[in-house]
């Protein structure tokens, strides 16, 4: 299992550098990118599209220069088409704030699949837990119905949200799924202890799970905090953050990538940029290679 913590600008990126890179992506694509009203959310977009293309190049997968292609599975959960791998590749994004978080995972079993779910504090959360009430559990209800600080009810709504939604984006369900069939189990100390898909434990099902953290410091530096499956912990004190926002992973299937533990990786935006920069470029000399010819 690979995990990726990729970090946009704070300002801008030049208009021609966006466009250099959208013609990565389908020409469908580019057209959906340009329906956002603002840069940022655009920029969003593009990164996420990108994000398995960046892979792929980067470590040498794809034949030729040539770009991957996608599919859908049933409910529309993106699919890598080609290069054809082997073992072959699971792969799902989520981005919110000024991250957009990639998984990667290589597995011969049928049942592999991944996804990963980020959410930043909301700026009402009693209004938010009311909003998704009928999607949270009796024990989830009674969780959040403790007197508490509006930080404290951001934490645990975050915490149950990503694991709620991670879930259903790793089995491409989606919301259809149906949140309350997953319940999540915060301990006295609103740490997430287990979770439970249909009343039975997701270990005992062949499923992990990791829950962190991503955020800016004050300084605007990177920090990542992350809590072990079993364990399931958000060590919030551990961090001096502007604004913190929770992700959640889940997994299934024996891991290609062995050596990997699921530990977040940061990309910083000159390590996401450069080698698509650098790929764009060499596809412009390949087809003028080809009209010379």
């Amino acid at each position: 299992m690979k995990l990726f913590a990729i970090k946009i600008p704070d300002e801008p990126i030049p208009q021609e550098t966006f466009d250099r890179l959208a013609t990565l992506i389908e020409p469908a694509g580019r057209e959906r990118i340009k329906r956002f009203r603002l840069p940022d959310d655009a920029l969003r977009s593009l990164v996420a599209r990108l994000s398995m293309t960046w892979f792929l190049h980067t470590n040498g997968l794809l034949v030729g220069d040539q770009l991957p292609t996608f599919g859908r599975k049933g409910k529309g959960k993106p699919t890598l088409a080609t290069p054809p791998l082997d073992p072959p590749m699971e792969f799902n994004n989520t981005h919110e704030s000024s991250f957009i978080l990639f998984a990667v995972l290589r597995s011969h079993s049928p049942l592999a699949c991944v996804g990963i779910d980020i959410m930043a504090p909301v700026s009402d959360p009693k209004e938010t837990q009311e909003g998704i009430s009928y999607q949270l559990t009796l024990q989830e209800k009674l969780s959040m119905s403790v007197p508490m600080s509006d930080e404290e009810r951001n934490d645990k709504l975050m915490k149950l949200w990503t694991l709620k939604e991670g879930y259903t984006k790793a089995v491409g369900e989606g919301i259809t799924f149906g949140m309350e069939r997953i319940e999540v189990i915060l301990d006295k100390e609103g740490k997430t202890d287990r979770v439970k898909i249909d009343g039975k434990d997701s270990s005992e099902i062949g499923w992990e799970w990791r829950q962190g953290i991503v955020a800016e410091d004050d300084e605007g530096r990177n920090e990542v905090g992350e809590g072990q499956a079993e364990e399931g912990e958000v060590p919030w004190q551990k961090q001096k953050q502007k604004q913190k926002c929770v992700y959640a992973l889940w997994w299934r299937g024996e891991d290609a990538y062995p050596h990997e533990d699921a530990s977040m990786r940061y990309i910083p935006w000159a390590e996401f940029e450069g080698p698509l920069l650098e790929l764009i470029s060499r596809r412009e000399r390949r087809n003028d290679d080809k009209k010379q010819d």
